[in-house]
């Protein structure tokens, strides 16, 4: 008997539990959504992760970009292999952005981690010196190397924005140089084969730190920017710090843009998918620099460059075309005047499938040709896409790595005697 209301007595005081823990759920959920309703936080994706005060005011976007691709390079060179090839990750990036206070003040952080440097985001540098005695004389000689430096987390963007309405702003910070057609785009995963131009290899001015104004009306924008230098070599200087021995006195850029037609929003990627609106860009692009007193003469060359481009889509089609003219090159002899030119293209054969191809040509001290020929699948726009790529140089310089600044790597080329590369990459970017 005592064994049984034991049991029952357990079963009611169970029961209790029970009924209590369910008004405890009820209760919480009530506030939950009492709390959503008077001013609580709202989440969600939205070209990216987010989550948002209710007002506004504050709110943090996370985005991603992955590149994965499979390089396959030959060269004509006699004393090692021919064939060279191998899996990296080509691009790892985070980005972190949103605003605080009220929407007018918004802030942008980037972290990269790249197998490859670009002008965008650089590994730097590294040497390695080897050390020969000549059996005869004994005499010692030691030969150093400088080639692309090791993957590494890099700072890919840090800067804040002040929008002032009526489309002016200013930001400061570490941001992109507003000079060529590609310094618009937000990273490499907005281009058309899947990776920076080679005129962009070889004339962009990436990233510094620095201050810069914009101005963006319906049918024109103007940006302009005071850095600590502009325009370096695959070492990826970035003036980080007031006393940088780099650091130039004079470090301007700016470009301008006029919109024919279409939208700001079609321009912010370079391929034109079919259903698109007709879309038509007229930019120009400067960059001057000069050299202070502890270092009167950055990478051998204060440029100043001009740019003019062109930008065409037509809903399934579309034509890029860009020219540079600079009084000196990095890495050159700045006493004579280079210049370059770019012809970019792209059609979809079907919904998912677009060809392209990239012609750039330019003449510094040496005179380099080269062809971008290859494939899109599209799985879902450039949020998921394979590119297949050939790169071939079309003349010796060229097949020696000329004028690609020392980011030979990151184009998918060796540093020297090439014939042809091919690249195969995956992308994933929300």
């Amino acid at each position: 008997l005592k064994g049984n209301q034991g049991e029952q007595w357990l079963t009611e005081q169970r029961a209790d539990q029970i009924r209590g823990v369910v008004q405890d759920v009820l209760a919480d959920s009530n506030t939950r959504s009492s709390f959503q309703q008077a001013g609580g936080a709202t989440a969600g994706y939205n070209n990216g992760f987010f989550i948002s005060s209710a007002d506004g005011n504050y709110s943090l976007k996370i985005n991603a970009l992955e590149q994965v691709r499979f390089v396959w390079n030959n060269t004509y060179q006699d004393t090692k292999d021919q064939n060279s090839w191998g899996f990296e990750n080509r691009r790892t990036q985070a980005f972190f952005s949103g605003n605080v206070v009220d929407p007018s003040w918004k802030y942008l952080v980037g972290i990269a981690y790249d197998s490859q440097s670009d002008p965008y985001v650089s590994n730097g540098t590294k040497s390695s010196t080897t050390v020969t005695q000549d059996p005869e004389n004994l005499e010692v000689t030691s030969t150093t190397t400088t080639s692309a430096g090791d993957p590494a987390f890099n700072l890919y963007y840090a800067m804040v924005t002040k929008t002032f309405g009526d489309g002016f702003s200013v930001s400061v910070g570490q941001m992109n140089v507003p000079f060529t057609v590609e310094s618009n785009l937000f990273n490499a995963g907005s281009t058309q084969m899947g990776d920076y131009s080679i005129f962009e290899y070889m004339f962009g001015a990436g990233q510094q730190v620095g201050a810069m104004a914009k101005i963006e009306k319906d049918a024109f924008r103007v940006s302009g920017g005071w850095y600590n230098m502009v325009q370096t070599n695959a070492s990826g200087t970035v003036g980080q710090s007031w006393n940088n021995d780099n650091n130039q006195s004079i470090a301007v850029a700016g470009r301008a843009e006029y919109k024919v037609a279409g939208t700001w929003d079609q321009f912010s990627k370079e391929s034109s998918f079919k259903g698109e609106e007709f879309g038509l860009l007229i930019g120009g692009g400067l960059i001057w620099q000069n050299g202070r007193e502890q270092n009167d003469a950055s990478f051998e060359s204060n440029p100043l460059g001009l740019t003019a481009d062109a930008q065409a889509k037509f809903g399934g089609f579309n034509l890029i075309g860009q020219f540079l003219w600079q009084d000196g090159y990095p890495g050159e002899d700045s006493s004579s005047s280079v210049w370059g030119f770019n012809v970019q293209g792209g059609a979809f054969v079907t919904e998912d499938l677009e060809v392209f191809g990239a012609w750039a040509y330019a003449d510094t001290s040496v005179t380099t040709n080269y062809l971008q020929t290859g494939a899109n699948w599209y799985f879902a726009k450039n949020s998921i896409k394979a590119t297949v790529m050939g790169i071939i140089p079309l003349n010796s310089d060229a097949a020696n790595a000329g004028n690609l600044r020392g980011f030979e790597g990151g184009v998918g080329l060796a540093d020297s005697q090439n014939n042809f590369s091919l690249v195969c990459q995956l992308q994933v970017m929300f």
